[in-house]
């Protein structure tokens, strides 16, 4: 069944990225600033900037409830956005039941602080309880549907490089991260991207994503721990049944965790059980390691499945070659030797790894910060299709990402609302008022 619907996922995503162009639907004017006790909103342009401050009340479902206010009156056509969104990833009302199914079988496993968030916004949402495909309002389920939208199907890639100590030109780990996130025929997710600041008394942390999306799809801590999610199939069968929301764990893991190695060691732990194997790409001021997070992959013995960090000097399976000293990269492959092997046999990971290597090694053995740009967007000036050209940056990258720990330099280039892809990312620096 997940074969078949990510099958029918990256056809539909195919189809119509050969098939738009501008946006048809109007880009409905809201308010440029939203405040609330503690809950604030501002319009930077190109995405949306998010406070919420959870220090000084217990309330989530408070807060919940005044953030999404203030989403609905910036972005007056939210649900309407949404609601189309999830109806044309979602094709059919067979795929649409299933995903509601998988959202019920991971609700109990989330932590009752992020539920109270999600149910407190979907209560200014019109649908309320009614899940009716197509009608243009969010319900509680569908809003739990766009925030377990990578636990539940997820079939995109994504890419992260890193330079760090002798290899980076200032001696700072400098990270970049590529999202590549089908943003709707006509850029409905693409029209509300934010970043999100979130103040709690046990630590800060940042998430770039999209208003409204509670877990982490990308972020970083008060400590300067950096976290970005990549996934990776490895052929093993789904199952939602009493599994673990990992873009809701991966927030409490930055929440709570103040080192790389910690955030790891919480991802992997092994009575920890997500519905999709994945990647985790870690960075901190030091240095940067890759999780391979297979937790039952696919092969003849149990030596294919690794949960572990990989750094630059690991040993990869056989074929596979990276040697970049103080660097490490990643696609939606597991290389790490013994781990199941969904690298070798797959063009699209292939191409982009070894384009990835041949661009960082282009480089020398000191890069910028704007070399690492250079990198991260490699494809500028006429990006492929996402699923054969190889290029880094493609007409899939909703949101490529800059940051350097050490700094807590942030830049952002964000997709283009009313178009489906720019020639090139503009990257934009985001303030961190830390």
């Amino acid at each position: 069944m997940f074969k078949k619907l990510c099958c029918m996922f990256m056809i539909i995503i195919s189809l119509l990225l050969s098939a738009c162009g501008e946006a048809t639907l109007p880009v409905i004017k809201g308010q440029d600033t939203y405040s609330a006790e503690n809950v604030k909103i501002i319009n930077e342009g190109d995405y949306f900037r998010v406070e919420l401050d959870f220090s000084k009340m217990s309330s989530h479902m408070q807060i919940g409830k005044d953030y999404s206010e203030g989403i609905l009156k910036m972005v007056p056509d939210f649900e309407m956005l949404v609601d189309t969104y999830l109806e044309e990833i979602f094709s059919n009302q067979d795929t649409y039941d299933e995903m509601l199914r998988r959202i019920e079988d991971l609700k109990p496993q989330i932590p009752q602080q992020f539920r109270d968030e999600i149910e407190g916004m979907a209560s200014n949402f019109s649908g309320g309880s009614q899940n009716v495909r197509g009608d243009d309002k969010v319900s509680i389920d569908e809003f739990y549907m766009y925030n377990l939208f990578p636990d539940i199907l997820r079939a995109t890639q994504c890419t992260f490089v890193s330079v760090f100590g002798s290899r980076s030109s200032n001696g700072n780990t400098i990270s970049g991260r590529n999202l590549d996130w089908y943003g709707g025929s006509q850029m409905q997710i693409s029209r509300f991207p934010a970043v999100t600041f979130i103040n709690n008394s046990s630590n800060r942390i940042c998430s770039v994503g999209y208003l409204g999306f509670m877990g982490i799809l990308t972020g970083f801590n008060g400590e300067g721990v950096f976290a970005a999610i990549l996934d990776s199939a490895s052929g093993s069968v789904y199952t939602s049944q009493g599994r673990i929301s990992y873009v809701f764990d991966l927030r409490l893991a930055l929440e709570n965790e103040k080192t790389l190695t910690g955030v790891a060691d919480y991802m992997k732990a092994p009575a920890k059980l997500y519905t999709f194997n994945h990647i985790v790409a870690l960075s901190d001021s030091k240095e940067s390691k890759v999780l391979e997070n297979n937790f039952s992959g696919s092969g003849p013995d149990d030596e294919r499945v690794k949960r572990e960090l990989r750094s630059d000097s690991s040993t990869l399976n056989k074929g596979i070659t990276w040697g970049i000293q103080n660097a490490v990269g990643s696609v939606n492959s597991f290389v790490l030797k013994g781990n199941s092997d969904n690298h070798t046999d797959n063009k699209y990971n292939t191409k982009r790894w070894n384009n990835m290597r041949e661009q960082l090694q282009a480089k020398g053995d000191s890069v910028t910060l704007d070399e690492l740009k250079d990198v991260i967007s490699f494809g500028k000036g006429s990006p492929g299709t996402f699923n054969d050209s190889g290029h880094l940056y493609n007409r899939l990258t909703n949101q490529s990402i800059i940051f350097e720990p050490a700094t807590f330099l942030l830049e952002i280039s964000f997709h283009p609302k009313t178009k489906m892809w720019a020639n090139a990312p503009t990257y934009h620096k985001v303030a961190v008022d830390w």
